[in-house]
């Protein structure tokens, strides 16, 4: 299965370099999940399986996700079945909201591109910022990299691999587990980027975890709390699942929708 999660990261880095704007991003704001005071239990073996089987329904490979809290806010959708998989970045810079959103169906890689109405302009990509482009991947391997990272987990939090580093894990209540995990071991989840890796250092592989598991035992939440390190603010990153095997797969844009990407859209995807 392809991951989104770094051509995600990809296109942020290369469209928003490309007319100076990289330090004026700021992601859609959301509340940390509340703190329970309910001390738990201790750890035990099974309690740290439990929490790997509840990854096993993301095997069957069609569900909803949501990001939020770290350095980009995502929507996203994934469908083994079609081969296709797409997600939505939403932000704003300077206080005019934009997106980034990310098609992929079997080989086919769409992206639109839209920065608000002003910055458009500046950009000179009014003309298609409406437009699903169809890209090349070819033309920017940096940017669109769709092949599959270290896991092939259509997860794109890689729960699963950050489940096997957990230590200290107990059982809070109500389907909720806390424990810590070792981010620098799995460095293609979604919950983090490499900029907020290499801040943290040492710290990463000791990082507060909160699951939440639903009552026919499948993972519906995975939070993070990362500390302040370096410019790096502190964090409450959290991945909700939904709609496992009943999500809506992605579509292919129309004709009047898209367009083929022009040499303008590739040359702001590779300056």
């Amino acid at each position: 299965m392809k991951t989104i999660r770094r051509t995600l990261a990809g296109l942020v880095a290369a469209s928003l370099l490309a007319f100076g704007t990289t330090g004026c991003i700021r992601v859609w704001s959301h509340s940390p999940p509340e703190e329970d005071a309910t001390p738990g239990v201790s750890a035990t073996p099974d309690l740290r399986q439990a929490l790997l089987d509840s990854t096993k329904v993301f095997d069957q490979g069609n569900f909803l996700y949501t990001v939020t809290g770290g350095s980009e806010d995502i929507v996203g959708v994934v469908d083994m079945a079609s081969e296709s998989t797409a997600a939505k970045l939403l932000f704003d810079i300077d206080g005019d909201p934009g997106t980034l959103e990310f098609i992929l169906i079997n080989e086919d890689v769409w992206v639109r591109i839209d920065y608000g109405d002003e910055l458009n302009k500046a950009a000179g990509i009014d003309s298609w910022s409406d437009k699903y482009l169809l890209v090349d991947p070819a033309r920017v391997p940096d940017v669109l990299d769709v092949e599959a990272g270290e896991s092939d987990s259509p997860d794109p939090a890689l729960a699963a691999a950050l489940f096997q580093t957990a230590t200290d894990v107990r059982d809070t209540g109500a389907g909720t587990y806390r424990g810590t995990v070792d981010l620098g071991k799995v460095a293609d989840s979604a919950l983090l980027d490499e900029g907020m890796l290499e801040a943290l250092g040492a710290a990463a592989a000791s990082i507060p975890f909160e699951a939440r598991i639903d009552a026919e035992g499948r993972l519906v939440e995975l939070g993070i709390s990362t500390p302040a390190a370096g410019e790096v603010e502190a964090r409450e990153i959290k991945i909700v699942y939904s709609e496992f095997g009943t999500a809506p797969p992605p579509r292919r844009p129309t004709a009047a929708q898209s367009m083929r990407a022009p040499e303008a859209a590739y040359e702001l995807l590779t300056d």
